[in-house]
Protein backbone atom coordinates (compact mmCIF):
# COMPACT_ATOMS: atom_id res chain seq x y z
CA UNK A 1 0.00 0.00 0.00
CA UNK A 2 1.30 3.29 -0.96
CA UNK A 3 1.60 6.11 1.41
CA UNK A 4 -0.66 8.07 -0.49
CA UNK A 5 -3.05 4.87 0.01
CA UNK A 6 -2.34 5.15 3.35
CA UNK A 7 -3.08 9.14 4.07
CA UNK A 8 -6.62 8.35 2.54
CA UNK A 9 -7.68 5.31 4.42
CA UNK A 10 -6.68 7.24 7.50
CA UNK A 11 -9.18 10.11 6.45
CA UNK A 12 -11.91 7.71 5.41
CA UNK A 13 -11.53 6.16 9.21
CA UNK A 14 -11.27 9.32 11.04
CA UNK A 15 -14.48 11.03 8.96
CA UNK A 16 -16.23 7.42 10.21
CA UNK A 17 -15.16 8.71 13.50
CA UNK A 18 -16.20 12.17 13.70
CA UNK A 19 -12.33 12.78 14.36
CA UNK A 20 -9.96 15.11 12.64
CA UNK A 21 -5.72 13.91 13.13
CA UNK A 22 -4.18 15.25 15.88
CA UNK A 23 -0.60 14.34 17.82
CA UNK A 24 -0.38 11.05 19.76
CA UNK A 25 -1.67 11.84 23.46
CA UNK A 26 -3.41 10.51 25.88
CA UNK A 27 -6.47 12.37 25.36
CA UNK A 28 -6.61 11.79 21.66
CA UNK A 29 -6.12 8.28 22.09
CA UNK A 30 -9.25 8.28 24.74
CA UNK A 31 -11.19 10.44 22.19
CA UNK A 32 -10.76 7.40 19.28
CA UNK A 33 -11.31 4.62 22.03
CA UNK A 34 -14.61 6.20 22.28
CA UNK A 35 -15.37 6.92 18.98
CA UNK A 36 -14.39 3.18 18.22
CA UNK A 37 -16.33 1.65 20.97
CA UNK A 38 -19.81 3.45 19.63
CA UNK A 39 -19.08 3.57 15.66
CA UNK A 40 -18.10 0.14 14.56
CA UNK A 41 -20.04 -2.71 16.12
CA UNK A 42 -18.95 -5.74 17.64
CA UNK A 43 -20.34 -8.51 15.74
CA UNK A 44 -19.80 -11.86 14.19
CA UNK A 45 -22.29 -10.97 10.67
CA UNK A 46 -19.21 -9.74 8.67
CA UNK A 47 -17.22 -12.65 10.24
CA UNK A 48 -19.84 -15.19 8.82
CA UNK A 49 -20.18 -13.60 5.62
CA UNK A 50 -15.99 -13.67 5.41
CA UNK A 51 -16.25 -17.44 6.37
CA UNK A 52 -18.99 -18.28 3.15
CA UNK A 53 -16.68 -15.88 0.84
CA UNK A 54 -13.37 -16.93 2.14
CA UNK A 55 -12.17 -18.88 -1.21
CA UNK A 56 -13.29 -15.79 -3.47
CA UNK A 57 -11.89 -13.37 -1.10
CA UNK A 58 -8.61 -15.18 -0.36
CA UNK A 59 -9.08 -13.63 3.21
CA UNK A 60 -10.58 -14.31 6.58
CA UNK A 61 -10.15 -11.06 8.31
CA UNK A 62 -10.56 -7.91 5.49
CA UNK A 63 -7.24 -5.49 4.92
CA UNK A 64 -8.44 -2.40 5.94
CA UNK A 65 -9.79 -0.88 2.43
CA UNK A 66 -12.11 -3.23 2.58
CA UNK A 67 -13.11 -3.23 6.21
CA UNK A 68 -13.43 0.69 5.72
CA UNK A 69 -15.57 0.11 2.53
CA UNK A 70 -17.70 -2.56 4.26
CA UNK A 71 -18.70 -0.61 7.31
CA UNK A 72 -20.05 2.55 4.65
CA UNK A 73 -22.09 -0.44 2.67
CA UNK A 74 -23.09 -3.44 5.21
CA UNK A 75 -21.88 -1.47 8.84
CA UNK A 76 -19.60 -4.17 8.91
CA UNK A 77 -17.50 -3.90 12.63
CA UNK A 78 -16.47 -7.23 13.91
CA UNK A 79 -14.45 -9.29 16.30
CA UNK A 80 -11.39 -8.37 18.39
CA UNK A 81 -9.17 -9.94 14.86
CA UNK A 82 -10.75 -7.54 12.89
CA UNK A 83 -11.36 -4.41 15.00
CA UNK A 84 -8.29 -4.54 16.81
CA UNK A 85 -5.85 -5.05 14.29
CA UNK A 86 -7.27 -1.93 12.30
CA UNK A 87 -7.97 0.41 15.06
CA UNK A 88 -3.62 -0.68 15.62
CA UNK A 89 -2.82 0.14 12.02
CA UNK A 90 -4.72 3.42 12.49
CA UNK A 91 -2.69 4.76 15.43
CA UNK A 92 0.46 3.67 13.63
CA UNK A 93 -0.55 6.20 10.94
CA UNK A 94 -1.45 9.03 13.12
CA UNK A 95 2.17 8.48 14.99
CA UNK A 96 1.33 6.41 18.16
CA UNK A 97 3.90 3.97 19.27
CA UNK A 98 1.46 0.96 19.32
CA UNK A 99 1.64 -2.84 19.43
CA UNK A 100 -0.56 -5.73 18.92
CA UNK A 101 -0.65 -7.84 22.61
CA UNK A 102 -1.99 -11.55 22.71
CA UNK A 103 -3.93 -12.38 25.25
CA UNK A 104 -4.40 -16.17 26.32
CA UNK A 105 -3.98 -17.63 23.36
CA UNK A 106 -6.85 -16.36 21.34
CA UNK A 107 -7.55 -12.54 22.21
CA UNK A 108 -5.82 -9.44 20.39
CA UNK A 109 -5.31 -6.27 22.00
CA UNK A 110 -3.14 -3.26 21.60
CA UNK A 111 -0.71 -1.90 23.83
CA UNK A 112 0.04 1.76 23.18
CA UNK A 113 3.18 3.69 24.31
CA UNK A 114 2.31 7.74 24.69
CA UNK A 115 4.43 10.67 25.07
CA UNK A 116 3.35 11.58 28.20
CA UNK A 117 4.58 8.20 29.95
CA UNK A 118 7.45 7.07 27.59
CA UNK A 119 8.72 4.39 30.23
CA UNK A 120 5.15 2.55 30.40
CA UNK A 121 2.06 1.03 28.37
CA UNK A 122 -1.59 1.67 28.10
CA UNK A 123 -4.07 -0.88 27.32
CA UNK A 124 -6.74 -0.49 24.10
CA UNK A 125 -9.06 -2.51 23.36
CA UNK A 126 -12.04 -2.12 21.49
CA UNK A 127 -12.63 -5.20 20.09
CA UNK A 128 -13.70 -7.51 23.20
CA UNK A 129 -17.64 -5.78 23.80
CA UNK A 130 -16.30 -4.93 26.70
CA UNK A 131 -16.18 -0.60 28.27
CA UNK A 132 -12.94 0.06 27.42
CA UNK A 133 -13.79 3.50 27.00
CA UNK A 134 -9.73 5.09 27.60
CA UNK A 135 -6.54 3.91 27.72
CA UNK A 136 -5.80 2.26 30.71
CA UNK A 137 -2.63 2.72 32.19
CA UNK A 138 -2.51 -0.82 34.49
CA UNK A 139 0.98 -0.26 34.97
CA UNK A 140 0.86 2.64 37.18
CA UNK A 141 -2.82 2.46 38.31
CA UNK A 142 -2.82 -1.40 40.13
CA UNK A 143 -6.98 -0.80 41.26
CA UNK A 144 -7.84 0.31 37.80
CA UNK A 145 -11.28 -0.94 36.52
CA UNK A 146 -13.15 -0.49 33.39
CA UNK A 147 -16.61 -0.53 34.02
CA UNK A 148 -20.37 0.37 32.53
CA UNK A 149 -23.10 -0.62 34.46
CA UNK A 150 -22.39 -3.97 35.97
CA UNK A 151 -20.32 -4.63 33.13
CA UNK A 152 -16.27 -4.28 34.89
CA UNK A 153 -12.76 -5.33 33.54
CA UNK A 154 -10.13 -5.40 35.34
CA UNK A 155 -6.29 -5.72 34.37
CA UNK A 156 -4.89 -6.93 37.17
CA UNK A 157 -0.91 -7.19 37.86
CA UNK A 158 0.87 -10.89 37.66
CA UNK A 159 4.76 -10.16 38.29
CA UNK A 160 5.17 -6.59 37.00
CA UNK A 161 9.54 -7.35 37.11
CA UNK A 162 8.30 -9.43 34.30
CA UNK A 163 5.54 -7.40 32.41
CA UNK A 164 2.93 -10.10 33.25
CA UNK A 165 -0.43 -9.23 33.91
CA UNK A 166 -3.74 -10.70 33.32
CA UNK A 167 -7.31 -9.37 32.01
CA UNK A 168 -10.76 -10.43 33.71
CA UNK A 169 -14.13 -9.54 33.59
CA UNK A 170 -17.55 -9.06 35.88
CA UNK A 171 -20.94 -8.62 34.42
CA UNK A 172 -23.76 -8.58 38.02
CA UNK A 173 -20.95 -9.86 40.36
CA UNK A 174 -20.18 -13.17 38.32
CA UNK A 175 -17.27 -13.62 36.77
CA UNK A 176 -17.46 -13.45 32.57
CA UNK A 177 -15.62 -14.92 30.11
CA UNK A 178 -11.91 -16.48 30.61
CA UNK A 179 -8.98 -14.84 32.27
CA UNK A 180 -6.38 -14.04 29.77
CA UNK A 181 -3.00 -13.34 30.57
CA UNK A 182 -0.54 -11.46 28.55
CA UNK A 183 3.08 -9.79 28.62
CA UNK A 184 4.07 -6.21 27.98
CA UNK A 185 7.23 -7.62 26.40
CA UNK A 186 6.23 -9.91 23.86
CA UNK A 187 5.94 -7.89 20.63
CA UNK A 188 3.40 -9.38 17.99
CA UNK A 189 2.98 -9.23 14.57
CA UNK A 190 -0.58 -10.34 12.51
CA UNK A 191 1.05 -13.29 11.66
CA UNK A 192 1.49 -14.60 15.71
CA UNK A 193 -2.42 -14.97 15.34
CA UNK A 194 -2.91 -16.76 11.99
CA UNK A 195 -3.38 -20.07 13.69
CA UNK A 196 -6.25 -18.42 16.56
CA UNK A 197 -7.34 -17.00 13.66
CA UNK A 198 -7.88 -20.14 11.74
CA UNK A 199 -9.19 -22.06 14.83
CA UNK A 200 -11.81 -19.23 15.81
CA UNK A 201 -13.10 -19.98 12.12
CA UNK A 202 -13.55 -23.73 12.21
CA UNK A 203 -17.57 -24.97 12.64
CA UNK A 204 -18.46 -25.14 16.14
CA UNK A 205 -16.47 -22.31 17.66
CA UNK A 206 -17.78 -19.85 19.70
CA UNK A 207 -18.60 -17.10 17.19
CA UNK A 208 -19.80 -19.99 14.36
CA UNK A 209 -22.47 -21.03 16.59
CA UNK A 210 -24.60 -17.66 17.15
CA UNK A 211 -25.35 -14.73 16.22
CA UNK A 212 -23.84 -11.67 18.14
CA UNK A 213 -23.97 -8.09 18.02
CA UNK A 214 -23.36 -5.48 20.48
CA UNK A 215 -23.12 -2.00 20.20
CA UNK A 216 -22.20 1.19 22.95
CA UNK A 217 -24.69 4.21 22.54
CA UNK A 218 -23.41 6.34 25.19
CA UNK A 219 -25.64 9.25 23.73
CA UNK A 220 -28.27 7.42 25.44
CA UNK A 221 -26.28 5.91 28.59
CA UNK A 222 -27.05 2.23 27.32
CA UNK A 223 -25.26 -0.49 25.70
CA UNK A 224 -27.58 -2.62 22.98
CA UNK A 225 -26.82 -5.97 22.61
CA UNK A 226 -28.24 -9.58 20.52
CA UNK A 227 -27.40 -13.16 21.11
CA UNK A 228 -29.18 -14.82 19.05
CA UNK A 229 -33.22 -13.84 18.97
CA UNK A 230 -32.32 -12.68 22.76
CA UNK A 231 -32.45 -8.90 21.98
CA UNK A 232 -30.88 -7.07 25.65
CA UNK A 233 -30.96 -2.96 26.69
CA UNK A 234 -28.02 -2.23 29.80
CA UNK A 235 -28.32 1.34 30.98
CA UNK A 236 -25.33 3.12 32.20
CA UNK A 237 -27.57 3.17 35.62
CA UNK A 238 -27.91 -0.22 36.16
CA UNK A 239 -31.22 -0.71 34.99
CA UNK A 240 -31.85 -3.52 32.14
CA UNK A 241 -34.16 -5.23 30.13
CA UNK A 242 -34.47 -8.38 27.62
CA UNK A 243 -36.70 -9.43 24.99
CA UNK A 244 -37.30 -12.61 22.87
CA UNK A 245 -37.76 -12.51 19.68
CA UNK A 246 -39.24 -14.49 17.16
CA UNK A 247 -38.23 -14.01 13.82
CA UNK A 248 -35.81 -12.53 11.38
CA UNK A 249 -37.81 -9.69 10.16
CA UNK A 250 -38.00 -9.10 14.43
CA UNK A 251 -34.28 -9.14 14.50
CA UNK A 252 -34.01 -7.35 11.33
CA UNK A 253 -36.00 -4.34 12.81
CA UNK A 254 -34.48 -4.41 16.35
CA UNK A 255 -31.11 -3.93 14.58
CA UNK A 256 -32.22 -1.22 12.26
CA UNK A 257 -34.78 0.95 15.02
CA UNK A 258 -32.87 0.43 18.12
CA UNK A 259 -28.85 -0.34 16.85
CA UNK A 260 -29.13 1.84 14.12
CA UNK A 261 -27.54 -0.33 11.57
CA UNK A 262 -30.16 -0.84 9.06
CA UNK A 263 -27.15 -2.12 6.53
CA UNK A 264 -26.06 -5.74 8.39
CA UNK A 265 -27.44 -8.66 6.33
CA UNK A 266 -28.85 -10.30 9.53
CA UNK A 267 -31.14 -12.73 7.25
CA UNK A 268 -27.56 -13.55 5.06
CA UNK A 269 -25.66 -14.43 8.47
CA UNK A 270 -29.13 -16.41 9.62
CA UNK A 271 -28.73 -18.45 6.56
CA UNK A 272 -24.69 -18.83 6.56
CA UNK A 273 -25.58 -20.35 10.38
CA UNK A 274 -28.78 -22.42 9.60
CA UNK A 275 -25.99 -24.22 6.54
CA UNK A 276 -23.60 -24.79 9.83
CA UNK A 277 -26.41 -26.59 11.16
CA UNK A 278 -27.13 -23.51 13.77
CA UNK A 279 -30.95 -22.85 14.42
CA UNK A 280 -30.61 -19.45 16.63
CA UNK A 281 -34.92 -20.02 17.42
CA UNK A 282 -33.69 -23.29 18.68
CA UNK A 283 -34.30 -22.61 22.14
CA UNK A 284 -37.66 -20.73 21.67
CA UNK A 285 -39.08 -24.03 19.38
CA UNK A 286 -37.98 -25.95 22.45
Amino acid sequence: MSQQQKHGYVTDYLKILGLTVEKPSYSYLEKICRAHLTTFPFENISKLVYYRDQQANQFLIPPLETFLANYQLHHFGGTCYTLNLHLCQLLDQLGFESQLAMLGTEHMAILVTLPEWPEEKVYVDCGAAAPIFQPVRFQTDPDNVSSFSEDHVYLKTVAAASGKYQYERYTNGKKSGKTWSFSIYQQRRFSDFSQAIDRANQPGTTFMTILRCQLYQLDQERSVSLVNNKYGIRYASGDSKTEKLTSAKEIEEVIHDEFRLERLPISTAIQILESLGIDIFAEAKS
